[in-house]
């Protein structure tokens, strides 16, 4: 008697602890989740998930990184008490699955049997689609009261981590924002800034550069600290089409990954389809608008690794805000739903009506546990899949071409060379350095070559970035639609770096070491009392740059040599920085060598006698009240490579308050966006009112105070669109060939180029004759011979019939023989037309130097 007293007891206070009273989210918040213009920031998401891991034995909270505005960056783990307190066993576990190199069969399917299925939910990555933030605080107090036995019991099997939002700054900016407006003609308008600092939408397309404090933190999560084997990322859509889509994709299909992911992307895709139709809730489309080819979002890059990855997008009402759509306001017109209809991708159409937050939360709850409950069911099944496909990877590797690629040495910027190996390394791809020389038929690669063998459980990841793109054309024939893809169709990062890289296509042999450290040089400064002039740094080298920016900033004199720079037995090409020894530059010089790894060369007074000073350059970016992510890639740009600037608005370009910059920088930014601040024409629908304080453009103020800018002396800079706005409003002898080109006439949305570069010119010191540039749907120039006030030169051109390096060109006869960079001479000062993005995404390195010229060259104001 007393012994079953004594297990009813045990029992009972286990059974007491799992279900341990915390509270709901609506009594901590004061509303319920979902309530129409109520919503939790992000310090009230980050408090609440913290007082259920205090409350409750099911719920874990762990800070995984910190935000680039200095927020902590928290993850939710979700799973049973046993399964937590076991969990790093089963990290272990995922580890040691991911690798199938030495881990026997017989022993596999033993840590498969005892495995857990790691699901990652991401929430919130894109700020204003706000819903999955919320409902994030739902499910974990679903699954810690014990109110969800789907959820419990699947988690029996899994383990679920649960980021509430990939961007936390950007979820605060946005509640505040909205918060802010309630009640009034505003509420729900965008805000006029970003809202990640830097990036916006874009930190969306991420997700190979890792150049942004949020993604890096992620990557870890993927590839290192937990490693999910299926990963599913909340958004939200436009509001008039279906009510929501889930996978499977639409075609076309990447070739580089396994087709056992394609079809487990299937099989959860369809399961949440039916847990959405089992509670009734309509208007769930699949196989539609996103499609399945390109590689750079944060649930695209697991495809590569072996990991499922997941979309959801929801209609959106406005941020917290309800909306009515009436039924004939509901479209299709998208890829596989060319109208609004019943289709057997979408059997279920929704109705219209009022469509509020709590609707976007109930589609989420669903999804969250339709998506658990499978690979709960499977859960042997995906982790056996995970192994496979990593072990064939690994067979693929070392009996298929290619076998690896070279990254040969010397490379002519070898800090940015490390930069994109480090890139690999962040995500799990190992790299290795040539101890020897080697030879691979006929070619000899130096020691101190990189080489990312094939033969690894990420080949498809470092084949998919380092091969050329082929956009594939899914057409029977010419006659039926093009298919036209949702984002990029070329990103070969070494040609977007301006990095050599060589594809292996026979077996080798070499004598490697594994990188475990990036691999930046440590470089080696004379002391302050030796006999030197000062240093050069070289002009083919990014960072030298920013080491330049930072010292002339400092108060060093810098200097520019325009003739080849001998040093001893070696040279440096035309354009090299001198900096001039004085007390202190030895210091700052060894910091930015640490901190850019940044390569000083000792010169002599005779290797300097030539050179021509530089000053301070004052340069200002335009920021428009309608955010421009192309205005925060160059920001970031600035930022990470030292470049002093100043945001200018267009207030002060209308109050005339740029004549003392030596530079103004337009981004890649809509003319109609720089003059009146809000589309024009097809895109008029899109602008909502703004407050007052951010409405409007520059103005005609603003366009006569920019002429006067460059007419007085100062330079002009302008990427992609701009360029129009700078051609009309300066009325410049160029045109644009491609202003009236339909998309069936010319097409290129974002794919790599070859180009032409002048060399010699200042403007494009440190360039090689030809190169590569990053073109998204740009402009491209016929000029005119030079008359008054106006002069060009032509600093890179498309000189082939078909420029395309990677990705996708319809029409590249109309690029033959135009320009691609121009610098036009306007009364004293000077206009640089960038007919494509040198800057686009931080991922084209290999066109930074460009920037970085004209800049410095604008000093001589």
């Amino acid at each position: 008697m007393h012994r079953i007293l004594f297990l009813f007891l045990t029992v009972f206070f286990i059974a007491s602890a799992e279900a341990a009273e915390v509270r709901s989210p609506e009594e901590y918040l004061g509303f319920p989740i979902g309530a129409d213009r109520k919503l939790a920031d992000y310090n009230e998401v980050m408090g609440y998930l913290d007082e259920l891991a205090a409350g409750s034995p099911w719920v874990e909270t762990e800070t995984i990184g910190t935000t680039t505005l200095g927020r902590p960056f928290i993850m939710a783990v979700l799973s049973t008490p046993d399964n937590l307190s076991n969990l790093s066993r089963y990290k272990e576990i995922s580890r040691k699955l991911a690798d199938p190199r030495g881990l026997p069969a017989g022993e596999a399917e033993q840590l498969i049997k005892e495995g857990k299925t790691f699901v990652l939910i991401t929430c919130n990555l894109h700020s204003t689609e706000i819903a999955s933030a919320q409902a994030a605080l739902e499910l974990a107090y679903e699954i810690a009261s014990g109110e969800n036995d789907m959820a419990r019991n699947a988690l029996e099997e899994t383990v679920l981590f649960l980021i509430p939002s990939l961007n936390p700054d950007g979820l605060q900016m946005v509640v505040d924002w909205y918060e802010k407006w309630v009640g009034t003609e505003y509420e729900g308008c965008e805000m006029p800034w970003l809202y990640h600092h830097y990036v916006g939408h874009d930190n969306n397309r991420d997700w190979f550069m890792v150049n942004l404090a949020e993604t890096r933190a992620v990557f870890e999560v993927y590839f290192d600290t937990v490693i999910p084997h299926v990963v599913l990322d909340m958004h939200q859509m436009w509001s008039t089409g279906a009510r929501l889509f889930l996978p499977q994709f639409y075609p076309p299909a990447n070739v580089n990954v396994d087709p056992i992911l394609y079809r487990e992307i299937g099989l959860l895709g369809y399961a949440m389809q039916l847990e959405c139709e089992e509670r009734d809730l309509a208007g769930v489309i699949s196989d539609a608008y996103f499609t399945a080819y390109w590689e750079g979002t944060s649930m695209m890059t697991p495809w590569w690794h072996n990991q499922v990855g997941l979309l959801s997008e929801a209609a959106s009402c406005r941020v917290a805000t309800p909306v009515y759509i009436d039924e004939v306001e509901l479209e299709g017109g998208s890829k596989g739903f060319p109208r609004y209809e019943h289709r057997i991708n979408f059997p279920n159409p929704w109705p219209g009506g009022w469509w509020r937050l709590r609707d976007i939360v109930d589609y989420e709850l669903a999804i969250a546990d339709g998506l658990l409950d499978c690979c709960a069911r499977h859960n042997e099944r995906f982790l056996r899949n995970f192994y496979a496909m990593g072990a064939r990877a690994v067979a693929q590797g070392k009996n298929e071409p290619p076998y690896g690629f070279v990254i040969p040495a010397p490379q002519d910027d070898p800090v940015t060379a490390a930069r994109m190996i480090e890139a690999f390394m962040l995500g799990g791809v190992e790299v290795h350095e040539a101890v020897k020389d080697f030879m691979i038929g006929n070619r000899l690669y130096r020691a101190g070559s990189y080489v990312i063998r094939l033969d690894q459980p990420y080949r498809a990841y470092a084949k998919d970035l380092l091969e050329v793109q082929e956009y594939p054309d899914i057409r029977a024939s010419e006659k039926e639609d093009f298919v036209r893809p949702y984002d990029v169709t070329g990103w070969t990062l070494p040609m977007q770096m301006g990095i050599a890289c060589e594809e292996i296509d026979e077996p080798f042999e070499a004598e490697l070491r594994l990188l475990e450290n990036y691999p930046y040089a440590e470089h080696a400064l004379p002391r302050e009392n030796e006999n030197i002039w000062g240093f050069a740094l070289d002009p083919r080298i990014n960072a030298s740059y920013a080491a330049a920016f930072a010292l002339l900033e400092n108060g060093h004199t810098v200097l520019r040599a325009d003739e080849e720079l001998a040093l001893g037995e070696d040279a440096l090409p035309a354009g090299a920085l001198l900096v001039q020894s004085r007390k202190g530059l030895t210091d700052d010089a060894r910091a930015l060598s640490r901190d850019l790894h940044a390569i000083f060369h000792p010169v002599t007074g005779e290797s300097a006698a030539a050179a021509r000073r530089l000053k301070p350059v004052k340069t200002a970016l335009f920021k428009p009240w309608r955010a421009s992510m192309d205005e925060g890639w160059t920001r970031y740009l600035f930022d990470t490579h030292l470049v002093p600037y100043e945001n200018v608005t267009n207030e002060q370009i209308k109050e005339g308050e740029i004549g003392d910059y030596d530079a103004l920088v337009l981004a890649d930014i809509s003319p109609d966006i720089i003059k009146k601040g809000e589309w024009t024409g097809e895109y008029a629908r899109f602008s909502r009112p703004m407050p007052p304080d951010y409405e409007g453009g520059i103005e005609d103020e603003g366009v006569e105070n920019i002429k006067k800018f460059v007419a007085g002396g100062g330079t002009l800079i302008c990427f992609g669109r701009s360029c129009d706005f700078a051609i009309e409003a300066l009325e410049l002898p160029v045109r644009n060939v491609l202003e009236k080109a339909g998309p069936d006439d010319f097409y290129a949305p974002g794919s790599i180029l070859e180009v032409a570069f002048r060399e010699g010119h200042p403007v494009t010191y440190g360039m090689a004759g030809k190169g590569h540039v990053f073109f998204t749907n740009s402009p491209a120039f016929a000029t005119s011979l030079p008359f008054g006030k106006f002069d060009r030169s032509i600093l890179a051109a498309y000189e082939k019939k078909n420029p395309l390096a990677s990705g996708l060109l319809i029409g590249p006869e109309r690029l033959y023989r135009r320009a691609a960079l121009v610098e036009m001479t306007y009364d004293r000062g000077k206009v640089l037309l960038f007919g494509f993005r040198p800057q686009h995404r931080c991922q084209t390195a290999g066109t930074y130097k460009l920037i970085f010229n004209a800049l410095l060259e604008s000093g001589r104001k």
